[in-house]
């Protein structure tokens, strides 16, 4: 497990699903249900706006945006395929479905390539091994 640095408190701790440390989720999840409860009554705000309604600070929101927990309607607008254009899944992803799934696939592909590719030497190795083994008994 990687090490992070909690944010909140600033110690070490192994680094899970969460960006924060598991003291300080609880404080986590109760600053994310006053962040949404602001954005329900006024999804236009932006970060300070909301750290400000809500009583907790930029860099909070700011985590939240990253982690991908809230978004920013206009952000997300305007967020596009970085390989087709077209409008993307996500902030973080940075893709659309269907280019998604293309580069899903590629990946599987040269994953199965590789995989024969190491399947293959071995079966080689095993013939050449094979081949020096029988003609040592063949020559005695």
């Amino acid at each position: 497990m990687p090490l992070a640095t909690c944010p909140r408190c600033k110690k070490i701790f192994e680094k899970t699903r969460t960006i924060v440390c598991a003291k300080c989720q609880e404080a986590e999840n109760a600053d994310y249900d006053k962040i949404r409860a602001v954005l329900e009554r006024d999804p236009s705000l932006n970060a300070e706006e909301t750290a400000e309604a809500a009583g907790v600070t930029v860099q909070c929101v700011s985590r939240m945006l990253q982690e991908g927990l809230i978004a920013n309607v206009s952000l997300a607008e305007s967020v596009k395929c970085g390989r087709c254009g077209a409008p993307a899944i996500s902030l973080n992803k940075k893709l659309c479905q269907a280019c998604l799934e293309k580069l899903n696939a590629e990946v599987a592909a040269a994953q199965s390539k590789i995989k024969l590719a190491q399947k293959k030497r071995v079966q080689v190795g095993e013939y050449q091994l094979a081949r020096k083994v029988f003609e040592a008994k063949r020559r005695s």
